[in-house]
């Protein structure tokens, strides 16, 4: 059981603590890179019922008086008894997930509201290209599942080809 799932069955989160779930931890980051904090995010579907998910978790290390790890490297690991707080909670349909750096693993978050951020894998370097694939085929589900997804510019172009043929 990851650390959002013992999140969500252990708080105020009952309807959500049998949702089917996808999480991983990153470091957000700035655009060239430098560390911020760790979040943990997690895609859910609100129902088991529901086909594909609907729900984006975000949630970080909850304070505590404990001594913790102080450096800033990706390398620092979540300590096995770290408790999380989640702090957000938002409907995929005002999220867009793309894949921003797949060299050093990283996805770009764009709210509805226009505020973007970036989250760089953090797992054991032995498992990240598995971890970071799996998320870059959710990425394109979620992405194909839904009839508003943005149009890529290679859709776009190849549907303007298309009509110009056909004239």
């Amino acid at each position: 059981m990851g650390d959002l799932r013992k999140c969500l069955a252990s708080g105020e989160y009952g309807m959500l603590k049998d949702c089917p779930l996808f999480e991983s931890n990153f470091m957000q980051v700035t655009k060239t890179g430098d560390i911020a904090n760790k979040v943990t995010v997690g895609i859910a579907a609100s129902s088991p019922s529901l086909e594909m998910p609907d729900l984006m978790l975000l949630a970080r290390p909850a304070p505590s008086l404990t001594g913790q790890c102080e450096c800033q490297c990706p390398e620092a690991l979540p300590f096995p008894d770290e408790e999380l707080q989640l702090f957000g909670l938002l409907p995929l349909k005002f999220v867009r997930l793309y894949v921003h750096d797949e060299s050093r693993f990283q996805l770009k978050v764009r709210l509805a509201n226009g505020r973007t951020f970036y989250l760089q894998l953090l797992t054991h370097p032995l498992k990240q290209d598995h971890v970071f694939g799996q998320w870059v085929r959710l990425l394109y589900r979620l992405r194909f599942y839904h009839a508003d997804a943005p149009i890529t510019y290679e859709q776009e172009t190849a549907a303007y080809r298309q009509k110009k043929t056909f004239s």
